[in-house]
């Protein structure tokens, strides 16, 4: 399944690009993924192989009727025809990995155990930015079992600066 999702959201974003519209489609997905997920029923609707293909894309037509590009509806209405719905999520996910690489941006989760501040959150994009050669697009947690410090993720890249991973180790250290 998810080469399919990369390959339905790698034509999409071929196209997008041609029309110069890559972060206008990246919003048209987020928007109907948005509803998908205000409605789980309609998922399962959509990839129902008891539900007749015309019905399906009719739905998704009359659903998002003059809110989506030409492209964007005629890629919802080919995942509805061929039952594949589901993988919606998948496709945005695989497309904004496209648009990001494309654009030199890549995604990055920062949890601290306390809100950070502004400045704080400033400084460390900064740096963060410097390591990765990146422009980051970061979503900002707390998690007040970290004890203390922060954890980031930048694409799959761990770093662990939290007290409680620093706890851990010498706990290990100290058991040996």
């Amino acid at each position: 399944m998810r080469a399919t999702s990369k390959e339905y959201a790698a034509a999409l974003f071929s196209l997008a690009r041609e029309s110069h519209s890559e972060k206008e489609t990246l919003s048209e997905l987020r928007f109907i993924q948005t509803v998908f997920e205000d409605a789980p029923g309609y998922t399962e609707f959509l990839s129902s192989p008891a539900v007749a293909r015309s019905e399906r894309i009719t739905s998704v037509e009359q659903a998002f009727n003059g809110q989506l590009s030409e492209y964007v509806m005629s890629f919802l209405s080919l995942l509805c025809e061929h039952g594949n719905a589901e993988l919606l999520g998948n496709c945005v996910s695989e497309y904004e990995k496209l648009y990001n690489e494309s654009a030199g941006l890549a995604r990055a989760e920062v949890v601290s155990a306390v809100e950070m501040s502004d400045d704080q959150k400033r400084r460390l994009r900064a740096k963060l930015e410097g390591l990765s050669g990146c422009k980051l697009n970061i979503r900002w947690r707390t998690d007040p079992e970290l004890l203390g410090g922060v954890t980031v993720d930048i694409e799959g890249l761990r770093i662990d600066g939290s007290l409680r991973n620093k706890l851990k180790n010498i706990r290990k250290v100290m058991g040996e």
